[in-house]
């Protein structure tokens, strides 16, 4: 993970872009990977660790009738997160991940343990990701961390 951190560090470096982020699933940890290279003061403008419905309305103004419709863990609430983002954060990318590492919460059947949802505002569009990982609740996190390295570096080439 830290290669593919650092090579996203370098490349919006390289291509003088901003970055953002809006986290509920990784708790803050796809910001603290980033912190540990050359440049990030070069790139990330901040995060928002946006744990709660509450902090999801509250801070970055997700309306409650598009969580409870939706659900906390939704691409729904994700790309509006990413959205919402742009607006307190003025950065090229912003970027937001939601979904479920352990048991509870909004998980189905269709939306299983492991059920990430990525998105990120670039360029005045919304791009959208779903991945299911597999393992520990950290490792779903981590792996969700560089999945949203690794789409943000295919949206900027």
């Amino acid at each position: 993970m830290m290669i593919v951190a650092n090579r996203l560090i370098k490349t919006l470096k390289e291509k003088k872009l901003t970055l953002a982020l809006a986290e509920s699933i990784t708790c803050g940890l796809a910001t603290q990977k980033l912190s540990n290279f050359k440049g990030t003061a070069d790139v990330l403008k901040g995060s928002v660790i946006c744990y709660t419905a509450e902090v999801k309305s509250g801070v970055l103004g997700i309306s409650e009738r598009t969580i409870n419709k939706y659900s906390c863990e939704s691409p729904q609430v994700t790309s509006a997160l990413a959205q919402h983002l742009h607006s307190l954060i003025n950065a090229d990318i912003c970027a937001a991940l939601t979904g479920l590492a352990s048991s509870g919460g909004s998980e189905t059947k269709n939306k299983p343990v492991g059920t990430v949802f990525f998105a990120v505002f670039y360029k005045k569009k919304i791009h959208h990701l779903r991945k299911i990982f597999r393992g520990t609740p950290l490792q779903i996190r981590e792996k969700a961390c560089e999945e949203l390295y690794r789409f943000i570096l295919k949206l900027t080439e």
